[in-house]
């Protein structure tokens, strides 16, 4: 059987709707790669043109469960421990330091930190290593790592914490032993004392209001996330990490990811190798 092709409507229908709906953005250079995504889930369902999955998600009774199983498609939820490892030194040398000494001040005890599209929670776990190994928790100071994520999926390997080979494609074996235990051929688990300072919960960027179901944040990492997204939901994920900090909190994007394009009330932080953003102290 012919593979349709994503017709010029087809395209503008589930643009318009991705974007309205969970911020994505496939316009006429990502045509090709939006067809190649939407085609498992066509197949799937014995439809014979993209028009028909559209109806489908749009108005079926149990269209938010088709939904579920075609967001993995449509963004590439692959992550490693230890992303980007400039902004990770900059956390533990410059930033830590900086918010536990504010936190001291105001008689704070506890530093949140937040992974937003954490995927299946390398960044998460990650962040809460990095804090643990910068030894500024002891107590009776504490910790807590919140990620958030819109796929449901994502969310459960990311709770079961356990991860195969790619993961560590950057961690040295004795930095995984140290913080990870063996769960079976190839697939290593989160030890249970970084396990406990971390949780996840279900969010979308760009749905209004998704932050206040947190305490202020004190660090905010987004990275790689804004890449899917037009320049008005980059515009509203912004607006929602800003009111997710705390006044002084920090923002880390992917180095790919800038705001040059976006209205922002963020300052600029740069330092040799890397970019960061501060909600200014008194905003």
């Amino acid at each position: 059987m012919t593979r349709p092709e994503l017709s010029d409507r087809e395209h503008r229908l589930f643009n318009e709707w991705l974007s309205e709906e969970f911020g994505l953005s496939f316009g006429p250079a990502r045509r090709d790669i939006l067809r190649a995504r939407l085609e498992p889930r066509r197949v799937a369902l014995g439809f014979d043109t993209f028009e028909q999955l559209y109806l489908h998600l749009k108005f079926h009774p149990d269209r938010k469960v088709e939904q579920t199983r075609l967001l993995p498609h449509l963004t590439n939820n692959e992550s490693y421990f230890f992303r980007e490892s400039a902004q990770l030194d900059e956390l533990r040398h410059v930033v830590l330091p900086t918010v536990k000494a504010v936190l001291e001040q105001a008689g704070g005890q506890e530093i949140r930190l937040l992974s937003g599209g954490c995927a299946a929670g390398e960044e998460a776990y990650t962040l809460a290593i990095i804090v643990r190994q910068s030894g500024l928790i002891r107590p009776p100071w504490s910790v807590q790592v919140t990620g958030m994520d819109l796929d449901p999926d994502a969310l459960g390997r990311a709770r079961a914490a356990q991860y195969g080979p790619n993961a560590f494609r950057r961690v040295e074996d004795d930095l995984r032993s140290r913080y990870f235990d063996a769960s079976g051929p190839m697939a290593w688990t989160v030890k249970p004392a970084i396990r406990s300072t971390v949780r996840f919960a279900s969010a979308n960027l760009v749905s209004p209001g998704w932050w206040r179901s947190l305490p202020p944040q004190d660090v905010a990492f987004c990275r790689n996330v804004l890449i899917y997204f037009d320049d008005q939901s980059v515009a509203r994920a912004i607006d929602g990490l800003y009111q997710s900090l705390r006044p002084g909190g920090f923002l880390f994007l992917g180095h790919a990811e800038s705001l040059s394009r976006v209205p922002t009330r963020f300052v600029p932080v740069r330092k040799p190798g890397v970019i960061y953003y501060q909600r200014p102290r008194d905003g």
